[in-house]
């Protein structure tokens, strides 16, 4: 079928791998392969018993498996998670709020837990301001010029059931879908979560990411992609919203469309100080319950904050399976983090390796799943190679 348009197209003569009319050039290369009977790959994409069944020629690293050419211990397929219009508008923007993804108990809960940390919220004043980096100062995002951003961390470790509220984001039923679409079976946390606060006149944040810097490189840990029908982050930002930000209210900030950018970041546009250039910078209103989703390649930042009430965001961001960019998790978490966790929580935090070694994962409904485990000979055989299970 056409991607672009739905519509059946007819293939050339020989031209479906895997169907009765594949001529093969080479008759020893057309034996070593064993053509199947039928396509390998369907029209409309589901797979038959007998393209299940048939194929064959698997070599050791499974690049020509028998289950639609996926190695046996591979993680599945992610499936969808995210509606057209959600994948539409998170491809267009390179971000997405996700409304009422937090029940008003799951709130309250968060809240009554950070109530009881409020010691544990570090300002940031000095050479920390989030205004004044890069070595410039920006009157946009100044604020009143005194009051500094707070941060808060350790909440994935604080006691029962203060704890609880911001661990279950881990692998929320409302959040699995799409950041298995995003980032692929088997994501990861790669960041310890952190709590922005801000009150009022507190400065904002100079904009930052992006998929190529200021200084003209590709941004590649940030990296955001398309290819053959998928998106993919290498660094995904979720927020969970504890209190409201209005429309004017202050708070994230974006440059829409600007994870596809191929130029670098004027410095003006980093520091909103050319009029011009900050028209294209878009504030959305998040209501508390609600959840943002960005990728880290999106250029963003934070306008000072201007309501009476205090701005609580609390921050994760994740990663691929196999990626990385963070490094709290060396040589392990905090023990804390991992005591009381469940299997689908511990999965989410496992450190940086292919789901193909074995890799626990989290299934589209939250629930801990256990990898196929390598063939044995495969273990066996890296064991006398290597001295360990794994290479």
């Amino acid at each position: 079928r056409s991607p672009r348009s739905g519509a059946s197209v007819s293939p050339e003569p020989g031209a479906m791998l895997g169907a009765r009319s594949v001529r093969c050039a080479r008759p020893a290369l057309g034996r070593l392969l064993r053509c199947p009977q039928q396509p390998l790959w369907p029209v409309g994409g589901a797979r038959t018993a007998s393209a299940s069944s048939g194929a064959s020629g698997v070599g050791h690293s499974g690049h020509l498996s028998a289950d639609m050419m996926r190695n046996q211990h591979d993680g599945p397929k992610a499936t969808t998670g995210m509606s057209h219009a959600e994948k539409y508008l998170f491809d267009l923007n390179g971000y997405i709020v996700l409304r009422n993804v937090f029940s008003e108990a799951e709130v309250e809960a968060a809240n009554a837990a950070v109530d009881a940390h409020l010691e544990t919220l570090h300002e940031r004043k000095g050479k920390l301001r989030t205004s004044a980096l890069y070595g410039r100062e920006s009157s946009a995002l100044a604020g009143d010029g005194s009051t500094g951003r707070k941060d808060m961390g350790g909440m994935l470790g604080w006691a029962k059931p203060h704890c609880e509220p911001f661990r279950q984001v881990l692998c929320h039923r409302r959040l699995v879908p799409a950041l298995a679409e995003l980032m692929g079976v088997g994501y990861r946390l790669d960041h310890s979560p952190l709590m922005i606060t801000q009150e009022l006149g507190a400065e904002g944040h100079t904009l930052h990411g992006g998929a190529v810097t200021e200084s003209g490189e590709p941004a590649w840990p940030l990296a955001y992609s398309f290819s053959h029908g998928q998106m993919r982050t290498q660094l995904l930002t979720v927020c969970m919203q504890l209190k409201d930000a209005g429309p004017t209210d202050g708070g994230f900030c974006v440059v829409p469309g600007s994870h596809k950018s191929n130029f670098s970041i004027p410095p003006a546009l980093a520091d909103m100080a050319d009029p011009d250039l900050a028209e294209h910078v878009r504030q959305p209103a998040i209501a508390k319950g609600d959840c943002l989703i960005f990728s880290e390649a999106v250029l963003h930042g934070t306008l000072p904050w201007t309501a009476a009430h205090q701005r609580r965001t609390v921050i994760y961001r994740f990663a691929p399976a196999g990626s990385a960019y963070g490094r709290g998790y060396e040589p392990s978490w905090p023990g804390a983090f991992l005591d009381g966790m469940t299997d689908a929580q511990r999965a989410v935090m496992e450190p940086p390796y292919h789901p193909r070694m074995n890799r626990p994962f989290v299934s589209a409904s939250g629930e801990a799943m256990t990898a196929k485990p390598r063939e044995a000979f495969k273990v066996e055989f890296d064991e006398r190679v290597f001295g360990s299970r794994y290479f």
